[in-house]
């Protein structure tokens, strides 16, 4: 008798595959081995999340093929989110933590960042950045923003590129406990709501 194990094992591990070599797979494959294939796809979606692992079109179709054979669509489609296609042409937003546009960025959000303000004094790692619009995606680095773990405070900030102070509420900012509400509002193009705590 063919059992799901053996039909799509050989597709989850080259999904396995894909997974940055800093993350350790082990307890997804542990998962998968032991029968729980639904939270071993969903695992699997996480840590691509995680690590906004970049999945060209095939390979997230695959992830999205095998959380339905499972029964967890809606739970890899909301965690493949975070995921880009380094090969589309139309990605509304890019990853830009430890890269030479990060620095510009925490540059310019120390310069407009003022006492009073909900990011005065707290250092800031930028992660995503709009490309439909200015708002950037950034990780509170307090003592809950461990890398590769949740939840974390992150904030949606809009920049107003002025260089210099600005006076609170600017630049707009909204303050979540989770990061994918953050998403949420960045893939809305927040532009003028008023900041919230």
């Amino acid at each position: 008798m063919t059992t799901p194990w053996m039909v799509h094992r050989p597709e989850f591990l080259r999904l396995t595959d894909l997974l940055d070599p800093a993350v350790s797979a082990a307890s997804t494959l542990s998962t998968w081995d032991a029968g729980e294939w639904e939270m071993a796809v969903g695992d699997l979606a996480e840590q691509f999340s995680d690590y906004h692992t970049p999945l060209l079109a095939a390979d997230r179709a695959a992830v999205l093929a095998l959380a339905e054979v499972f029964g967890v669509s809606a739970k890899v489609a909301s965690a493949l989110r975070w995921c880009p296609d380094p090969q589309a042409d139309t990605e509304w937003w890019w990853e830009v933590e430890d890269s030479p546009r990060a620095a510009a960025l925490v540059g310019e959000l120390r310069r407009e960042v003022a006492p009073g303000h909900l990011l005065h004094g707290i250092a800031l790692t930028p992660w995503l950045e709009c490309g439909a619009c200015d708002d950037v995606l950034v990780r509170l680095d307090d003592e809950n923003a461990l890398v590769g773990t949740t939840p974390y405070r992150v904030a949606v900030v809009r920049p107003t590129w002025s260089h210099g102070p600005e006076s609170p509420p600017w630049p707009a900012t909204a303050v979540f406990d989770q990061a994918l509400d953050a998403l949420d509002r960045l893939e809305s193009c927040f532009r003028t709501a008023p900041p919230q705590v």
